[in-house]
């Protein structure tokens, strides 16, 4: 007999049978006959674990690792996806200050896509503290640049930080 149930949640532990760092929580959504369970994980996704793989939890402590995955899942800055010759174009007056900008959003966006993955995946305690620097400039630079083609063209969203001091990434 299993000795798990449906809707049972869990928190995930790695290979040394210690939860994973972050913490990853989970709900069993199916018991199978062969040891296996079907794991509804917080970002809609499933997957297949054996019980050795995961141990159950509280709802006080599962709600509490919950609320920190989805500060790591907050969205990251995307590209602009623009033609930046026609842009430039539209606007022979700002060219240089244009292009300086654009290549300074995409190392931004490449810096907080690369720091965000590490920082989610060994937390933020142990990345050096080069990279945190390197990070944090990243996202005051890409609130600058992004501003700066609002004020050009207000299709162009802005972007801001996040309140929280331990958010990984940028609304």
């Amino acid at each position: 007999m299993a000795k798990f149930k449906p809707d049972d949640k869990v928190i995930i532990l790695d290979y040394n049978g210690k939860p994973l760092v972050p913490q990853v929580v989970a709900r069993i959504e199916e018991v199978y006959e062969d040891g296996r369970y079907r794991l509804d994980l917080p970002d809609g996704a499933a997957c297949f674990e054996y019980e050795t793989n995961f141990q159950k939890v509280d709802e006080e402590t599962y709600k509490k690792y919950l609320q920190l995955v989805r500060e790591r899942e907050q969205d990251l800055p995307l590209d602009l996806k623009m033609d930046i010759r026609k842009f430039v174009a539209q606007r022979p007056r700002l060219r240089r200050e244009i292009y300086r900008n654009y290549e300074l959003d995409k190392k931004y966006v490449s810096i907080i896509h690369a720091y965000a993955g590490r920082i989610s995946m060994y937390g933020r305690d142990n990345i050096p503290e080069q990279f945190l620097w390197e990070f944090e400039d990243a996202k005051r630079g890409i609130v600058a640049t992004r501003a700066f083609f609002h004020d050009i063209d207000e299709s162009i969203k802005e972007v801001s930080v996040p309140e929280q001091a331990n958010a990984p990434v940028i609304e």
